[in-house]
């Protein structure tokens, strides 16, 4: 006998910005901006009853996790952000910039397994799994060059 259950959990995903800074006079600085953005991601529980003398699966369907990007904010608890590139642009306005996206749904995911427990009932197991995601954005890397 197997159940499922789903549920969802706010994770705390960090953005980071590297800006390479190229002024006329030569030389170059690159300064780092840290974005938070909060995610809605899927949890998926299993319970399943099995013999005590078999192993205990550690996956019963294919999982297919997802996330939902819910808020961009400056740092911890700072002011909401639309687009942090854009607002990194207009802290240089002397600068020409490449083209630095940011797609708040760019996240890179890894199913993992949050936990395993197990209980006995007579001849039988009880086994939960429940799994979760881990959410995670690469850094994105911008060129400004002075005009």
């Amino acid at each position: 006998m197997t159940t499922q259950y789903y549920g969802a959990e706010i994770q705390d995903v960090q953005v980071e910005v590297a800006v390479q800074l190229r002024p006329k006079t030569g030389g170059q600085t690159v300064p780092r901006f840290i974005f938070n953005q909060k995610v809605l991601a899927d949890t998926y529980t299993v319970k399943s009853t099995q013999p005590t003398n078999k192993p205990v699966p550690l996956s019963t369907s294919n999982l297919v996790l997802n996330f939902t990007p819910i808020i961009l904010q400056r740092g911890r608890g700072g002011p909401v952000v639309g687009d942090p590139i854009e607002l990194i642009k207009s802290f240089y306005p002397g600068y020409t910039f490449s083209d630095g996206l940011y797609d708040s749904k760019s996240l890179t995911k890894v199913q993992s397994i949050g936990g395993i427990s197990t209980s006995p009932a007579g001849d039988l197991i009880e086994v939960t799994v429940t799994y979760s995601l881990i959410v995670s954005m690469p850094m994105i890397i911008v060129t400004a060059t002075e005009s």
